[in-house]
């Protein structure tokens, strides 16, 4: 049984990720999991900030850091690393059409994460041809739900603007995964509550 993973306390998968885990197998390819979006705003952007924003965004989400490990059994585990800063990717897509820039994300889309020991989010800063500006988000469905999508982009954008613009005020702490973790966790492990539900939706 797998403790420690790169020096990080491992965890069991939850429900879901095991739900996950048991069709992906059986699908042509594991980017059957991606969920891809962009965020734009015709606004100019400064993107350094936007990228100090973005960097800010994954040291305060846990969930974002997320890792998967598999022990010798083949049995999946999952960890939290610590953040390290990292190099935001910046694509212009200016100089070209709407459509192929949209041709560009689709494929950028169907890419799939391996999910050992790798980050399983991926987000690039755009300029459109349209004049709008922004962020391209790419995660895999194991750590990624439309619910954490939203308050991923939602934080790096209040971030920017609390160093953009006067009177912003800075986002409170994101929710924490690994308490919401251990809950679910718990939950699973015969808890009086699961018993109850289970009475109740026999």
């Amino acid at each position: 049984m797998m403790k420690t993973r790169k020096g990080y306390k491992v965890y069991p998968l939850t429900v879901a990720q095991k739900f996950h885990m048991y069709y992906a197998p059986h699908c042509p390819s594991l980017a059957v999991l991606n969920i891809g979006t962009s965020l734009t705003i015709e606004f100019e952007l400064d993107w350094d900030e936007l990228k100090r924003a973005v960097n800010k965004a994954y040291e305060r989400s846990e969930g974002m850091r997320v890792r998967f490990a598999k022990d010798k059994e083949g049995n999946y585990y999952q960890y939290i690393v610590k953040h390290e800063d990292q190099d935001i990717e910046f694509v212009d897509f200016s100089n070209g059409t709407m459509e192929e820039a949209e041709e560009t994300m689709k494929a950028w889309t169907r890419v799939p994460f391996k999910l050992e020991d790798t980050q399983l989010t991926r987000v690039v800063m755009i300029k459109m041809p349209d004049g709008f500006n922004g962020l391209y988000f790419l995660g895999q469905h194991m750590i990624v739900d439309a619910q954490s999508l939203i308050c991923f982009l939602k934080d790096i954008i209040e971030i920017y603007c609390n160093a953009k613009f006067e009177g912003v005020p800075y986002p409170k702490e994101m929710a924490s995964y690994l308490e919401q973790l251990q809950k679910d966790l718990a939950y699973e492990a015969g808890s009086k509550a699961q018993k109850r539900d289970i009475e109740y939706f026999p």
